[in-house]
């Protein structure tokens, strides 16, 4: 019933449907979220933590309840992404068939300035978006991330690679692939060649 307001935008409803069932059924994970749930269309995250710890110890296998762990976590309000991190990791781990949490992962280490983990979990949703035949802008943006990454640390044939990748597609990323293709071609060339002549013995 809860479920039903939360749709209809209805959330003091909603809150009482759910408070009701929790009443009924402490163990039931499901009102324990759609609490959660209602609270966060609030704009309320310290209630729906609340809320969605309690489900996700119910429910600890369930990468939704992670996922909505960690948003609430990265609200402007909370703004712990140390801790949004740590819900995507277990939301990963709990098989996400989402596929939010990679993708998260990849984000939040980057705007923490953390390249090198950026990379891995970017690299990470490329090879299961590869899995599953999915393409989309998570592909492209993990597409570009890794070119950019790869180039900036001089691995000009993995960067290529990416960089062959988008061009593929039509948008304003095969010009950016474009670009960096022919700056890294550029940079190759102009690496004069040794001339062990000018080395002193």
């Amino acid at each position: 019933m809860g479920h039903e307001y939360v749709e209809m935008k209805n959330t003091p409803a909603a809150i009482d449907a759910y408070r009701r069932a929790v009443d009924i059924n402490p163990r039931d994970y499901r009102a324990w979220y759609g609490l959660g749930q209602a609270y966060e269309m609030m704009h309320m995250p310290f209630y729906a933590l609340h809320y969605f710890r309690k489900s996700v110890f119910l429910q600890p296998n369930d990468s939704r309840l992670w996922i909505a762990m960690a948003q609430c976590y990265e609200t402007e309000q909370l703004h712990l992404l140390e801790e949004a991190i740590k819900c995507y990791r277990r939301a990963a781990n709990c098989n996400d068939s989402e596929a939010i949490a990679l993708n998260q992962l990849a984000k939040l280490h980057h705007a923490l300035g953390r390249d090198e983990e950026a990379a891995f979990y970017y690299k990470k949703d490329l090879e299961r978006m590869e899995a599953e035949e999915r393409e989309g802008p998570n592909m492209v943006e993990a597409l570009i991330f890794l070119a950019t990454h790869c180039r900036a640390h001089n691995r000009f044939e993995d960067a290529e690679v990416y960089c062959t990748r988008l061009l593929d597609y039509t948008g304003p990323e095969k010009e950016t692939a474009k670009s960096m293709l022919r700056g890294m071609r550029m940079a190759q060339s102009s690496f004069p060649a040794m001339d062990v002549e000018h080395f002193p013995p």
